[in-house]
């Protein structure tokens, strides 16, 4: 149990409604075109935004110097990881500065440590976060900012977890972690609906840990959100190569070696540490977010489609342009924006 402590618009595919049937080609579009698609829409590239181009431009590439430079390839982790707390932690006492109203909640599910934050007055619902990092950096404190903006933007009691990272602790620790957070979670909050959410290999071990709650028979959440989704640790999507100069961070060499330090002497094609190759039938509904330009886009449009194939609700928005996990890096860009309205409307849709 938990415990109080310390380019433009086009359609990619259909989507397969529950019961297998298909739904109708619609269309994601940006704040430009107004547009309103049905529920579990197809697959959709957004464009940009009214944006002056250089601002968009200097946004993108400030992106590319800062993880290039921090997060090289053969950086060792503790060094990655302790460059990643100084640039993006932030304390509560800053936060609550500058939104006084924001509240926070220290937690344990078991030997997990959870930071609980609240940044509206009346949640409609709870979000259980799976941050990112590859599986060796991150934690609540550098993800405390997001948590705000998850919160605030999607009317969520967001619960971020500190699961055990690699290589000091390689696969499953962040998988079982991740599990006993999640019963925690649902036993202490019973009476709001429950979504899942996770960036990068955060979004990777969220896709694992749907899987693990239907081999173990327990209740899914009402929809998972995956942004930017590390799902196959063996590298072979097509976008690992095609874009390949086009990520402005990441290159083949730092997915296969970031990889092993999660792994250890696993088979990285199990299910558990490469979803893309699970069947995802009986999965919750999907909302994924993949950039045009990321070297993981064929990770969430792999997902996507199997889940299609498999009659999972499956929504794939990518960003026209964008970078690894833009709506959390860059969220002043018009296509970021864009991304919230569309998991605000997700999880509004499956709040009932």
């Amino acid at each position: 149990m938990i415990r109080p402590g310390e380019r433009g618009v086009h359609p990619e595919r259909t989507e397969a409604q529950p019961g297998g049937s298909r739904a109708p080609s619609g269309l994601l579009r940006f704040p430009t075109r107004a547009s309103i698609l049905a529920p579990m829409a197809t697959a959709a590239t957004a464009g940009p935004g009214p944006l002056p181009r250089i601002t968009r431009w200097l946004s993108l590439r400030a992106y590319g110097v800062v993880t290039s430079t921090l997060f090289g390839a053969t950086t060792p982790p503790v060094t990655m990881r302790s460059r990643f707390e100084r640039f993006a932690g932030v304390s509560r006492e800053k936060l609550r500065r500058k939104h006084p109203n924001v509240g926070f909640e220290d937690l344990r599910a078991g030997a997990v440590p959870v930071e609980v934050v609240r940044a509206v007055e009346q949640p409609e619902r709870v979000l259980l976060h799976l941050h990112g990092g590859a599986y060796f950096m991150g934690s609540p404190d550098s993800y405390r900012l997001r948590a705000v903006r998850f919160g605030y933007r999607l009317g969520a009691e967001v619960f971020v977890p500190a699961y055990r990272l690699a290589p000091e602790h390689p696969f499953p620790a962040a998988l079982d972690d991740a599990l006993d957070v999640y019963r925690a979670v649902r036993a202490a909050r019973p009476g709001l609906p429950l979504f899942l959410s996770g960036d990068s290999a955060g979004g990777g071990l969220a896709l694992a840990l749907l899987l693990r709650l239907r081999a173990l028979g327990l209740p899914a959440p009402a929809g998972a959100i995956l942004l930017s989704p590390w799902t196959d640790l063996t590298t072979s999507g097509g976008s690992v190569d095609a874009n390949d100069g086009k990520d402005l961070w990441f290159t083949r060499r730092h997915l296969e070696t970031w990889a092993r330090h999660y792994a250890g002497a696993a088979d990285t094609r199990s299910p558990e540490l490469s979803p893309v190759f699970a069947d995802l039938a009986g999965l919750p509904p999907l909302l994924l977010l993949a950039a045009e330009d990321e070297l993981l886009l064929d990770d969430a449009r792999r997902v996507h489609e199997a889940a299609l194939h498999a009659g999972v609700g499956s929504r794939l928005l990518v960003g026209a342009g964008m970078q690894h996990d833009w709506p959390l890096t860059l969220p002043w860009l018009p296509e970021s924006k864009h991304a919230w309205r569309e998991m605000r409307r997700f999880v509004d849709e499956r709040a009932g």
